[in-house]
């Protein structure tokens, strides 16, 4: 799929689109993430979703959809506040997504509304305090953690 394939979709997400010599970055509303990773899922060729990832931005955190042909790939992007940190889940039409958006519900706090994980843990022990930021904001102490769980 090129920039110039990938052009009109995003522009009838309402998104803006970047592209790289390998890699192109559709970024979109939250509201229209699910639709942007299934209408991406199914061009041909580009059903493969490798994984999801999330980075603390300071104030926001982004979440990026990986989709992978070949030497080629493509990332749905958008964020979320902190304060908010809440996203429709995938789940519903790419299974693929579901143990990537619970791993980033444990690690940095996105709760994915549909997904099966909603309010379980699946990486951080029941131990881990609550009401305590998640592990990988940038603003999280590990020691003051590792303290309240009595590991130090």
């Amino acid at each position: 799929m090129s920039s110039e394939e990938l052009a009109p979709l995003a522009s009838q997400l309402g998104g803006t689109m970047n592209a790289g010599p390998k890699t192109t970055i559709l970024s979109v509303s939250p509201d229209r993430v699910v639709e942007a990773c299934q209408r991406i899922s199914m061009l041909p060729g580009w059903y493969h979703l490798s994984t999801i990832t999330g980075i603390d931005l300071g104030q926001d955190i982004a979440i990026l959809y990986h989709f992978w042909q070949g030497k080629r790939f493509v990332q749905v992007r958008t964020q979320v506040p902190k304060s908010a940190p809440r996203l429709k889940s995938i789940s519903g039409v790419l299974a693929a997504g579901t143990l990537y958006e619970a791993e980033i519900q444990d690690l940095l706090g996105v709760a994915f509304e549909g997904n099966p994980f909603l309010g379980k843990k699946l990486l951080l022990p029941d131990a881990y305090p609550p009401n305590t930021p998640p592990p990988l904001w940038k603003d999280t102490d590990p020691h003051k953690i590792k303290k309240m769980m009595e590991l130090e």
